[in-house]
C-alpha cells in the first residue's frame, strides 16, 4: 500500500471555513486564559493535552512515512529524538553535546529526506548534515537555537503558523486570512495588550513545575535584550501559555481534516492506554510525567520536520501559482 503523503486533503469549503472560525475563538479563548493564568495555562495544557498530542500525532505521521522518501528515515529521526533526551534527562558535555549535533544534523538531513533524489543529491545534504551538526557544538547561539527553540517555541509557534499560512494562501478564503492574521497577532497581543492580574501568584507546585523551561525564558528575553523582571516574565509566560495550548488545540481541531483518528481500534486502544498512563505519571510528580514523556515529547517534532518542509514548499508552489494567475 502507498502511504497517503497530501499535507492538505481536499476538503469542502464550508468545512473548511468552520474550521478556521472555530480555530479564532480558540486562539482568543487560549490569549484570554494565559493572559489571567499563564502559569497554570502552560503547565496544565502541556501536561493534558501534550501527552495524547504527541500518540495520535506519531501515529498519523506513521501511516503517512512520516513524509519522508526512504524506508529507514525514521530511523534517524527517532535515534536523534533518543539522543536530545538523554541530554535534556542527563546532562553532561557529551550527551548535550551528541544532541546537539544530531538535532543540527537532522534539520539539514530532514530536507534531504524530502527533497533528495539522486545519490549526489542524498550525499551533498549528508556532508552539510554533518557540517551543521558538528558547528552547533561548537557555536553556541546554533545550539541553543536547535536545541531550546527547535523543540519549543519553534515547533509550537513557528510551524504551527507554516501551517495556518499555507491553509490561507492555497484556500484563499477571508476566514484563512482572518485565523493567520489572529495567530500573528496573539503574541503581541500577550506581550502589550494583555495583562495579568496584580495579584497573580502561582503555587509553588505550578513553578516547580514550569521551572524546566526557565532557560527558554532566559535566552528568548536575552535575546531580545528585553531584562528580566516580573512584567517582562509574566509576558513570556503569557506567550507561552498561547503558543502551548492553541497549538494543541489547533490539532485537535482538524480531526476531519487530517483525520488522525481513522486508525484501527486496536491502535486507539493503545493510544488511549498510554495516555492514561502519562496522566497518571504526571498526576503522580509533574517532574517524573516530564521525564517519562520526553523521548514522545523530542521524537514528535523530529518526526514532523519532514512535513514542515513540505508545507514550506507547498507555501512556495502555491504562491508562485497565485502569482502566475494574477499576471496571466
Amino acid at each position: 500500500m502507498v502511504p497517503n503523503t497530501n499535507i492538505r486533503p481536499v476538503v469542502d469549503s464550508v468545512e473548511v471555513d468552520r474550521i478556521n472560525y472555530l480555530n479564532i475563538l480558540l486562539m482568543v479563548a487560549s490569549i484570554a486564559v494565559a493572559a489571567y493564568v499563564p502559569f497554570e495555562t502552560f503547565v496544565l495544557a502541556y501536561a493534558v493535552m501534550g501527552p495524547l498530542h504527541y500518540l495520535t500525532e506519531i501515529s498519523w505521521l506513521h501511516d503517512r512515512a512520516y513524509f519522508a522518501t526512504g524506508r529507514g528515515a525514521w530511523v534517524v529521526m527517532v535515534g536523534t529524538a533518543i539522543l536530545a533526551a538523554i541530554g535534556a534527562i542527563i546532562p553532561t558535555p557529551l550527551t548535550t553535546g551528541l544532541a546537539g549535533f544530531a538535532m543540527g544534523a537532522l534539520l539539514i538531513l530532514a530536507a534531504g529526506m524530502v527533497f533528495a533524489r539522486s545519490g549526489m543529491g542524498k550525499l551533498g545534504i549528508l556532508v552539510l548534515g554533518v557540517t551543521v551538526g558538528a558547528l552547533t557544538t561548537v557555536w553556541h547561539p546554533l545550539f541553543i537555537l536547535f536545541t531550546a527553540f527547535l523543540p519549543t517555541l519553534v515547533h509550537v509557534y513557528i510551524f504551527t503558523g507554516f501551517f495556518i499560512l499555507y491553509g490561507a494562501v492555497k484556500g484563499r478564503s477571508f476566514s484563512g486570512i482572518l485565523s493567520l492574521v489572529v495567530f500573528l497577532a496573539a503574541p503581541f497581543l500577550c506581550v502589550f495588550m494583555m495583562s495579568t492580574p496584580s495579584g497573580y501568584a502561582p503555587t509553588e507546585y505550578i513553578l516547580k513545575a514550569a521551572e524546566p523551561f526557565d532557560s527558554i525564558g532566559r535566552y528568548s528575553l536575552e535575546t531580545l535584550g528585553v531584562p528580566i523582571t516580573r512584567d517582562t516574565w509574566l509576558g513570556f509566560m503569557r506567550v507561552m501559555g498561547f503558543a502551548y495550548c492553541y497549538h494543541y488545540l489547533n490539532w485537535f481541531s482538524k480531526t476531519r481534516i487530517i483525520n488522525w483518528h481513522t486508525v484501527s481500534r486496536r491502535r486507539l486502544y493503545l493510544i488511549g492506554a498510554a495516555y492514561l498512563s502519562a496522566l497518571g505519571l504526571y498526576g503522580y510528580d509533574y517532574h517524573v510525567g516530564l521525564i517519562a514523556l520526553m523521548f514522545l515529547s523530542f521524537a514528535h517534532v523530529m518526526l514532523e520536520l519532514p512535513l514542515n518542509y513540505r508545507t514550506m514548499a507547498g507555501l512556495v508552489s502555491e504562491t508562485r501559482r497565485l502569482v502566475l494567475r494574477q499576471k496571466a
